[in-house]
């Protein structure tokens, strides 16, 4: 975005066309990092919607020591785990169209019965029951590539814990996977 600097002035300053073009430039990415976080559009959309409002809240907080990306990224993030703790305190029926949030490739041969679409929901059942910390970090790791330190940035955690985090949802992933596509 660019005169960030100046856009955030103005925001503060009370201009609210300043903070809709924020709003506007960013959206696409906070709602990416909520689907990843809570693995719902629909809570996705909320969790975008929070975020925007905790940033508005703390604006003049802002002090531009981190890009602004990495900041509503954190946001994002720790709103989409609160979204995930609320909905586990009350649980309600998933559905299917939760299954098209992770795209998992798996290598295929004719005789292994192994289809993509019971992968894909057999892991995103199993991502569903890790914690959403651990979630996060293995998400943003191993599905997307992204270095522990790149990690440790955006979520304002050493990088130690990022590779914790990563460890226990692997040792998890495992255990939770373990037997499922065996014949």
């Amino acid at each position: 975005m660019p005169n960030l600097q100046q856009t955030i002035e103005e925001a503060v300053s009370g201009r609210p066309e300043a903070y809709e073009s924020i709003v506007r430039y960013y959206e696409a990415f906070v709602f990416s990092v909520a689907v990843r976080v809570t693995l719902d559009r629909d809570e996705a959309y909320d969790v975008t919607q929070e975020t925007f409002v905790r940033f508005y809240a703390g604006l003049s907080r802002f002090r531009g020591q981190s890009k602004l990306s990495s900041y509503l990224y954190r946001i994002a993030t720790n709103a989409g785990i609160d979204m995930v703790r609320r909905r586990s305190q009350h649980p309600v029926s998933g559905n299917d169209a939760q299954a098209d949030l992770l795209t998992v490739e798996a290598p295929q041969t004719a005789g292994d019965g192994l289809d993509t679409g019971e992968v894909k929901k057999a892991v995103l059942a199993a991502l569903e029951e890790i914690a959403p910390a651990f979630r996060t970090a293995f998400i943003m790791v191993d599905l997307e590539g992204r270095s522990y330190e790149e990690v440790a940035t955006d979520l304002g955690i050493p990088v130690g814990t990022v590779k914790s985090r990563v460890f226990r949802a692997r040792g998890e992933l495992r255990t939770l996977l373990s037997g499922t596509f065996e014949s």
